[in-house]
């Protein structure tokens, strides 16, 4: 918290133009890199009880939702020329000439 009012504090003091973007559905853009299981939903009829699926891409509620979401952000964002801070992993700036962007990620 302490980045994102530190944040705000130098936008407002230095009159930057400020977006707020949310993304419902973000955690379904994670890669997993680990076999992870689920159990099917109880109205998937299946030949046996037993049986589970294997997830391929992240869901909302899994543990490693989260992580797999910052890292697959933060590679296009150095991707395209973002720089993370050394202070906060959460903070991404971009310069090019007379652009400057300031992109912080909160959870």
């Amino acid at each position: 918290m302490t980045s994102v009012k530190t944040f705000l504090y130098v936008a407002v003091a230095k009159g930057w133009e400020l977006h707020h973007v949310e993304d419902n559905n973000a955690f379904l853009y994670g890669d997993l890199d680990e076999e992870v299981y689920m159990r099917l939903t109880p109205s998937f009829s299946a030949s046996s009880p037993k049986k589970v699926c294997q997830l391929r891409k992240s869901l909302y509620g899994l543990r490693q939702a989260p992580r797999q979401l910052f890292a697959k952000l933060s590679s296009k964002l150095s991707k395209y020329g973002f720089v993370r801070s050394y202070v906060d992993y959460s903070l991404f700036t971009y310069r090019i000439g007379e652009v400057f962007l300031t992109l912080l990620i909160c959870g």
